[in-house]
């Protein structure tokens, strides 16, 4: 009973280290903190919250002003340029809001966790700003629009400047409040409003049709310069007529602001159910909805009313009202700030639109500029900003970064003029939007393994044209602010760039330095590693690099624009200076002929392992190897036990110093060099596996038997030519990812898939569990956490691990016993190796036999140890990958290569 107990805890020790998915996923959304509270969809999430944005204040209150300064012509080229740049920013703000989960500071977590904290944190401060500075634009709007609407009335209360900026603060103060302790149905509150602003936009357009009024009321509309649809008022209003203070670039100034709102979908990302579909797919839309409105209420009041009249009604029989040359007209799309409801259907339902389009505005932008201040005392760049971090209550609410917010929205509104405050948001947005594309181009041209964005519709000369066009435009509107713009960004990188040390987001700042390091060297002690930029290091136990080519092309194709190789030749011989020369002058040769970045050292004297583990220890920082990349020792079964746990050595010094293994086992010429007695040995192998085949038929029952001839349908990789160079049209390559490896095994599937050689194959993954009940669990979780990784596979599955069958286990008796002369001796090495628990991991090879032997290559990852290994594992190695396609054999990395992570 003693002796079945520990069996089955031996059996165990192999099962209870298959990973699992569902604890893998957990993990990553406990790195994210993520909340798993109600999530939003596309439209509640993205659209909505888009549309109440980029919807503003100049939607009622200066749209038929820009058409009287600037035309018909000139607005829609405006509102062009304005949707050139809007529409590139949201290509590079989906390509990075969708390169992992992005936490709470919208904008400027974008920025500074994609090319550094220095201009990331520099932008978040004028980013701050300039919504605090919108909160004040609108609610100044919604100052004018509730003036107005008192007036008709005939209540001129607000006509003091110091009841209406009270007004104001009053109503800043009050969203605040709201903003502070939030709103319950937050998402019927938005759609009320949304109901508001397009009802106000249909108001326009019917009362536009319908034209003006009746009797005493139409002579009023006419005398204002309403006409009705005309083709005359239409082309008098197409070409622009600027007055001497304005011009094309300041009427673009008042008109930008109103469509920078294209954040606010990914300023909510956390609280989204699929951010990676949500963002592209709500923002776009909200762009195309917002962009045809702001389209047509540019065509429709410049079809239908005139740029200046008088406004009284006795001068219409002569014409006269429409004479301005010699006297101020207070009506016209130049002059009549209420000219909206001039031309609607019904004016108070353009009140109401007014009222929610200012309003929504300035709550989103109140709402998001306490968020972006608490990240940013949370991450500490700017000492003077950690007193606004701390949160309160359960929401973990920033109540004095709420504080704050509304202190300096209230101190500009005392500004009072809405163009001048346009002006200056404008200026700042395109500062924004210009070091948001500027960081997506760079971050996709220096292309970390970690960039992986989700969105695929990006082009990063796109983006670096989107940069160049907002900076230009930002000179052309305003210079003089421009450079103060410019001189406040550099005295913050400055000051950000004193706690570069500090902070490690794992940048695109940094990749583009480990590049720089792979190519220059002397910086490799300087940079911090970061698993969004990891680097495939690898060390090929080469030999003479074209004795085995194929290991240096395996290594080639991972390494290539990623990481290092350096192909290392250990001679056990000493060598004198001239032949090792004379072999390292060969080798660059060779490699530099062959086109592959590698170095390559002779090392002599020295056994094989030992070589190895020198060489670890010599190296420095990010160019320190992570992976050896051996051959399978074909040969192992004539070979001395000494010379078998040199080679396993390599295997138990790189375990101690954390670093992969990866085995290639290829057609034997591939990663071996023929001796005088390769004969020989083929003609043992030979022998040994034809008795091994006739002793294990006494194991196998009638079952067995016939799933053992199933199994020897199998092909000899041998047999056929094997190279990684040879570019497929077709083919399977099968990733065995049962242990947890760091996702080693993902990132090298990944790269064979961006390889143009392996692109065309079918990628298929396995993962395995040993419970029934939890197949399909497994799977669905497998995928989820591929898609959190964003690593694509062709196929996905989860099969479940059986006891080793009989065949296999048999073959591996039959094997092992063969070594040994007496039994003693065979019981003793049985107990010391663990021989039955080696058996009970030998499952894997029915599973690759049943699943895979009609892939081109095999990826397999193997599970950690911290025993030494022992000759016992070049059994298992030979019994689990013999008669199979190519295999690869990962062990032991201790280093994570994949993240779900911003």
């Amino acid at each position: 009973m003693t002796e079945q107990a520990d069996v089955k805890l031996k059996t165990h020790h192999w099962t209870n280290q298959i990973q699992s998915y569902e604890k893998l996923v957990r993990d990553e959304e406990s790195k994210l903190n993520v909340d798993q509270g109600i999530k939003l969809g596309w439209i509640e999430g993205v659209l909505n919250p888009c549309l109440l944005s980029i919807w503003g204040v100049m939607l009622f209150l200066r749209m038929p002003w820009i058409v009287g300064q600037a035309g018909i012509f000139d607005s829609i080229l405006i509102i062009f340029i304005s949707l050139v740049i809007i529409i590139i920013t949201t290509f590079s703000l989906s390509a990075i809001s969708t390169n992992g989960r992005v936490k709470g500071g919208g904008l400027y977590f974008i920025i500074s966790r994609s090319i550094g904290p220095e201009f990331g944190a520099s932008i978040g401060i004028l980013l701050a700003l300039a919504n605090t500075i919108l909160v004040a634009l609108n609610t100044i709007g919604f100052c004018l629009s509730l003036k107005s609407l008192l007036h008709t009335f005939n209540i001129h209360a607000m006509d003091s400047n110091f009841i209406f900026i009270l007004t104001g603060f009053i109503a800043i103060l009050i969203m605040g409040v709201l903003c502070g302790v939030g709103m319950d149905d937050e998402a019927k509150v938005q759609n009320m409003l949304l109901v508001f602003i397009v009802g106000a936009i249909f108001d326009v357009l019917i009362g536009s049709f319908i034209g003006p009024g009746v009797n005493e009321d139409k002579k009023t509309a006419i005398a204002s310069g309403f006409t009705g649809f005309s083709m005359k008022t239409f082309k008098e209003n197409w070409y622009s007529d600027y007055t001497n203070d304005q011009s094309f670039f300041t009427i673009f100034a008042v008109f930008f602001p109103s469509v920078t709102g294209i954040q606010a979908g990914a300023n909510i990302s956390g609280d989204l159910k699929d951010p990676s579909s949500s963002i592209p797919k709500g923002t776009l839309l909200s762009i195309l909805i917002t962009i045809t409105s702001y389209v047509v209420l540019v065509v429709v009041p410049g079809a239908v009313h005139l740029r200046e009249a008088s406004g009284n009604p006795n001068e219409i029989l002569d014409e006269f009202y429409l004479n301005c040359s010699f006297r101020h007209c207070t009506q016209g799309l130049k002059q009549n700030e209420n000219l909206m409801q001039t031309i609607s259907f019904w004016p108070f339902l353009i009140y109401l639109g007014c009222f929610a389009a200012t309003l929504s505005t300035a709550l989103t932008a109140l709402i998001a500029v306490p968020k972006i201040l608490q990240r940013m005392g949370q991450d500490d760049i700017y000492p003077f900003l950690k007193y606004l971090s701390k949160g309160y209550g359960k929401s973990n609410e920033p109540y004095r970064a709420h504080i704050l917010a509304i202190v300096i929205s209230s101190i500009f509104l005392l500004i009072g003029e809405l163009n001048a405050i346009a002006s200056f948001i404008s200026t700042i947005y395109l500062c924004a939007y210009a070091l948001l594309n500027l960081c997506t181009f760079h971050v996709a041209h220096f292309q970390p393994l970690g960039w992986r964005p989700s969105y695929k519709f990006y082009n990063k000369w796109l983006s670096l044209a989107g940069a160049i066009i907002c900076f230009l435009v930002m000179i052309f509107i305003d210079r003089q602010m421009s450079v103060i713009v410019g001189c406040v960004i550099w005295i913050l990188y400055t000051i950000a760039a004193g706690k570069k040390d500090d902070i490690n987001w794992g940048s695109s700042k940094q990749i583009q330095q480990i590049k720089t390091v792979i190519q220059n060297v002397y910086m490799a002690d300087t940079i911090q590693q970061h698993v969004k930029n990891y680097v495939p290091n690898i060390m090929v136990l080469s030999g003479d690099p074209e004795s085995r080519k194929e290991l240096v092309y395996f290594a080639h194709i991972i390494t290539k624009n990623n990481g290092l190789q350096m192909c290392i030749n250990v001679i056990k011989d000493p060598l004198i200076h001239k032949p090792k020369k004379e072999l390292l002058e060969k080798g660059v040769n060779w490699l530099n002929q062959n086109g592959i970045k590698s170095l390559y050292n002779v090392l002599d004297n020295i056994d094989l392992d030992i070589g190895v583990h020198i060489i670890n220890s010599c190296g420095h920082g990010i160019l320190k190897p992570n992976i050896i990349l051996i051959g399978y020792k074909h040969n192992w079964f004539e070979s001395t036990d000494d010379d078998i746990q040199i080679y396993l050595n390599i295997l138990n010094l790189s375990n101690m110093d954390g670093i992969a293994t990866i085995i290639a086992r290829l057609p034997m010429t591939d990663t071996t060099i023929e001796n005088e007695n390769s004969e020989l040995a083929k003609q043992t192998e030979t022998q040994f596996y034809e008795d091994e085949k006739v002793n294990s038929t006494s194991l196998i029952n009638e079952e067995e038997k016939y799933i053992a001839k199933e199994f020897d349908c199998s092909v000899k990789i041998h047999e056929t030519q094997f190279s990684f160079l040879t570019k497929r049209n077709n083919g399977t390559v099968d990733v065995w990812w049962l242990f947890n490896d760091g996702g080693l095994a993902l990132i090298i599937s990944h790269i064979f898939k961006s390889c143009n050689v392996w692109k065309k194959c079918k990628f298929r993954i396995f993962g395995v569990t040993d419970q029934l009940i939890n197949v399909d669990t497994e799977k669905n979780k497998l995928k989820q956490l591929l898609s959190m990784y964003r690593v694509q596979f062709d196929f996905v599955d989860v099969v479940l691990a059986k006891a080793t069958s009989l065949t296999t286990m048999a073959n591996f008796t039959t094997l092992w016993d063969q070594q040994f002369i007496n039994q003693e001796k065979q019981q003793q090495d049985d107990e010391k190796y663990n021989k039955q628990s080696v058996i009970d991991s030998l499952y894997v090879k029915d599973l690759l036999e049943t699943y895979s032997m009609q892939s081109d290559l095999i990826i397999i990852s193997s599970s950690k140890t911290t025993e030494k290994l022992e000759k016992i594992h070049m059994y298992w190695m030979e019994v689990i990958t013999r008669d199979l396609p190519p295999c690869i054999l990962i062990h032991g990395n201790t280093i994570q290569t994949v993240t779900a992570s911003a």
